[in-house]
């Protein structure tokens, strides 16, 4: 085995090399399992990391003073391999610092999980140089670990706990104090809560493992701290109040209860999403002057469904320190997107100050933006990811003008697809209400319209039933990717879908993973066709991307997105007719267009 051969040769400096090789070891035991029914993946998760945990315990327990924690839980017949593997991991994690043990022990966990397991409940384990970083913030905006209450209401395996526990004994008020008094210290002034019952038996393992010595000599270990809960129903009754509300909260879309719904109505707009709730339950549970410290998607800078919890920040806790994650790969398992390290609390000022982070393995770098009056309330927080993008900022703050001025707007496709699969067809019949459907994949990243699929088994049409003409499209339209990947250079990508399709198809039905830009008003001043040339463009690309954080490209965003006055860009309309008639060639095209919006926008070329 790959990590058998690392730690037999005790190369223990290499811990990148080590991780890829337990990794692919866990990921090779997690497949051996993976055809088994739910419950007994689940099974195989929990006694895989409970050994794992045990042999740590029994290696820590240096004086055998007490017996590790136990739990109840659905225990799995370990082969022999798979105790093997979890006794060298055990030894491996030994060679780290506790705060890297924490992690690494909470992402085998992760790994092993049932898939729907981590989606129900959006389970991220957060790098321990990211859980330092955070913590660098917090003291540096005020928070003084010799009085802080501090609570992680979504602790899971102790990612932040673990070093908030290991800060506090490491000041030097605190080393002062007998033993007896820095147990009880942490017990008055460390909490957790936690809906997953095994990932807080780790928390709680991991805290005894880091004040044994202290529990060594007054003979018991550290009182429990952590509950387990859910977080989102428990906060609306909870009365205590904490300085500083510490975490990396779940992430992904939750159905709520309409009692639970109304309750957290003052920070919801349409779907909900985890992580937004536990942003406003931190602001029940922070004191009035307290700080909430928390990792997060950057969704909430812009996103719709976000516009009531950036009011509420607004009111009660702007954001004070910002800094975005530059590379998410081998950050957060399996999180495709952006994320960032905030600071909220009370903010006089309104100004953030933004750095970039830049990940190497177990180092950062950071790259200073600089500090910045934000632009906060419900419109999306137009704000720069990187140094490069402050002249873009700078630019575009007096700038007002959006699609509405130029007489269009956006609206998604009304096609949910698989509530029509019976309608759905692979070839056309002419036959009365038969159309094509527009998917994504007909927007090309050249900016061309094709509806040569290879998606969805060709299925290129659908047959519309009375009653359903509200899905059928009959006019020209920009269309635009609802949801990009990652690897694509422009998170907007527009195409036209032009009169001559509309002639020849007499309609079509665009699909919900697609944005169509159409016009509101009689000759406009601009083309649709000028339009689509114009977003584009890189600079109208950087100046979105200071808005979204997302992969999905949202109707709000792009209704938010500020553009150049209609007369500084109707230029664009001369040099397309100019392409069409042979005077320039499409390259040509496509940077004078880009000149002439950036140019727009006074922005230097």
């Amino acid at each position: 085995m790959a990590i058998e051969k690392l730690l037999n040769v005790n190369n223990l400096n290499d811990t990148s090399d080590i991780w890829a090789a337990l990794r692919a070891e866990l990921i090779y035991n997690k497949n051996t399992y993976g055809t088994l029914p739910y419950e007994n993946q689940l099974s195989f998760a929990q006694s895989f990391t409970y050994e794992t945990v045990r042999f740590l315990w029994d290696k820590v327990n240096y004086k055998k003073a007490f017996k590790c924690r136990t739990i109840k839980f659905e225990k799995f017949a370990l082969n022999i391999e798979s105790i093997k593997v979890s006794k060298n991991i055990a030894n491996f994690l030994c060679e780290l610092s506790l705060v890297e043990c924490g992690y690494y022990i909470g992402v085998i966990y992760t790994i092993l999980l049932p898939d729907e397991y981590k989606s129900e409940y959006g389970v991220y384990y957060t790098p321990p140089v990211l859980a330092e970083r955070l913590l660098d913030l917090l003291a540096a905006s005020g928070i003084n670990w010799s009085k802080a209450k501090v609570l992680d209401p979504a602790c899971g395996g102790g990612a932040f706990l673990i070093p908030v526990a290991n800060r506090i004994l490491g000041d030097h008020r605190i080393k002062k104090l007998t033993a007896l008094e820095r147990i009880k210290y942490l017990e008055n002034h460390l909490a957790g809560i936690e809906i997953d019952c095994f990932a807080a038996w780790i928390t709680k393992v991991l805290i005894d493992i880091i004040t044994y010595a202290d529990a060594a000599v007054i003979g018991r270990k550290m009182k429990n701290v952590i509950k387990v809960t859910d977080t989102i129903k428990y906060v609306l009754k909870e009365k205590k109040r904490y300085d500083l509300i510490i975490g990396n909260p779940p992430y992904g879309r939750i159905s709520l209860s309409d009692e639970i719904r109304e309750q957290y109505s003052r920070s919801l707009f349409g779907h909900a999403n985890m992580y937004g709730l536990f942003i406003d339950a931190a602001l029940r549970l922070k004191t009035k002057n307290g700080l909430i410290g928390y990792v997060t998607p950057t969704s909430f800078l812009g996103g719709e469904y976000f516009k009531n919890l950036r009011n509420l920040l607004t009111e009660l806790a702007p954001p004070i320190n910002l800094e975005f994650i530059s590379d998410r790969a081998g950050v957060f398992e399996g999180v495709l997107q952006e994320t960032c390290l905030v600071v909220y609390g009370k903010n006089v000022s309104n100004e953030v100050t933004i750095n970039e982070i830049y990940m190497n393995n177990d180092y950062y770098s950071l790259e200073r933006v600089g500090t910045f009056k934000s632009n906060l309330g419900q419109s999306p927080w137009i704000l720069p990811r990187s140094h490069s993008e402050v002249s873009v900022i700078n630019a575009i703050k007096t700038v007002k003008t959006t699609l509405k001025d130029y007489g269009y707007r956006v609206t998604t496709g009304p096609l949910v697809w698989n509530r029509h699969k019976d309608q759905i067809r692979k070839s056309y019949k002419k036959e009365a209400g038969i159309f094509p459907i527009i998917w994504s994949e007909a927007i090309k990243e050249d900016g061309n319209f094709s509806i040569k699929y290879r998606i969805r088994n060709g299925k290129k049409y659908i047959k519309i039933n009375p009653g359903q003409e509200y899905l059928v499209c009959r006019n020209p339209v920009a269309l635009i990717q609802r949801t990009t990947s990652k690897e694509q250079q422009r998170r907007i990508v527009t195409c036209v879908m032009d009169k001559a399709y509309f002639d020849k198809w007499n309609g079509a039905v665009i699909e919900n993973h697609v944005n169509a830009i159409a016009p509101t008003i009689d000759n406009a001043e601009v083309s649709l066709e000028a339009i689509a040339y114009m977003l584009n463009t890189n600079i109208i690309d950087r100046i979105f991307r200071c808005i979204s954080g997302s992969v999905a490209v949202s109707v709000s965003e792009l209704h938010a997105l500020p553009l150049p006055e209609p007369n500084k860009v109707k230029h664009i309309d001369q040099m397309i007719t100019e392409y069409k008639t042979g005077k320039i060639d499409k390259d040509k095209l496509k940077s004078e267009i880009e000149t002439i919006v950036t140019k727009a926008y006074g922005i230097e070329v």
